[in-house]
């Protein structure tokens, strides 16, 4: 297929998650996609817009959306068996590979989970090529919480440790920021990690990281920036000389340190 061409995909199911985010389970045939990588949804008279791939088996896609736009909102109305259009996959993996023999640590912030979600998967099939994994999550109030029940699952196989900012009778766990989650585990200094939020919370569990001796190219981040083509030639997701879209998602943190602590860069 061209870079450009839309295939159609199948809604099989559409979970809501909670008040502005939906998860659908779309059948599709994509040429091999990777964790880490994104199609562009195409809603008809509204535009596109990139989603991660949260999962992918088999010919059956997850994708997780927030509904904050016109593309995003089609899929607030979207049901079981509505026929879609979507290009891609996009972009670059999570380099695991990295990670072998290494603790690996992964931090999600919000709907960053839906860009971990399938490398999760991924490295809990491949536990016995890491030393540890810890998976530390923050969500802003209970009701912000996404995959309920596959953090039951990854619970009982990994390290899996949740935060949330708001205190809510319903949550009997840590409250606070995920940096305090950062803080309190113990972190060998030749960990690999891997990590997806809001571009704040980024800076803030990297300067952590620091302090704690993780060298910059064993921290990977992938990125969310605003995209028009998805490869590489409008300019809209640059960071810096990169293409968010085609030189990432995925970012090796020592390459784009500069811009991305830059504002307007």
């Amino acid at each position: 297929m061209k870079p450009y061409d839309l295939t159609e995909g199948k809604i099989l199911k559409v979970y809501r998650e909670n008040y502005n985010t939906v998860t659908v389970n779309v059948e599709v045939n994509l040429n091999n996609p990777k964790p880490g990588q994104f199609v562009m949804f195409y809603a008809i008279g509204r535009g596109e817009a990139p989603i991660t791939i949260a999962d992918y088996r088999d010919g059956f896609m997850v994708n997780t959306i927030r509904i904050v736009r016109d593309v995003t909102g089609y899929f607030d109305r979207v049901r079981e068996g509505d026929v879609i259009h979507l290009r891609g996959p996009y972009g670059n993996l999570w380099p695991t590979n990295k990670a072998f023999g290494k603790d690996i640590i992964v931090v999600s912030g919000g709907l960053g989970l839906a860009a971990t979600r399938w490398l999760l998967e991924e490295v809990i099939k491949q536990k016995h090529r890491f030393k540890n994994v810890i998976s530390l999550y923050g969500a802003k109030s209970y009701d912000d919480i996404l995959y309920r029940e596959k953090i039951g699952e990854w619970e009982k196989e990994i390290d899996f440790r949740t935060i949330l900012n708001i205190k809510n009778e319903m949550w009997k766990g840590k409250v606070g920021l995920i940096t305090d989650l950062v803080k309190e585990i113990e972190i060998d200094k030749d960990s690999v990690v891997f990590m997806c939020g809001p571009d704040p919370m980024v800076n803030a569990v990297i300067e952590i990281l620091k302090s704690k001796d993780i060298k910059k190219e064993n921290i990977y981040v992938s990125l969310e920036r605003h995209m028009k083509c998805a490869v590489g030639t409008c300019g809209h997701c640059m960071i810096g000389p990169y293409f968010v879209c085609k030189d990432g998602p995925v970012f090796n943190y020592k390459d784009i340190e500069y811009f991305y602590t830059k504002k307007g860069v």
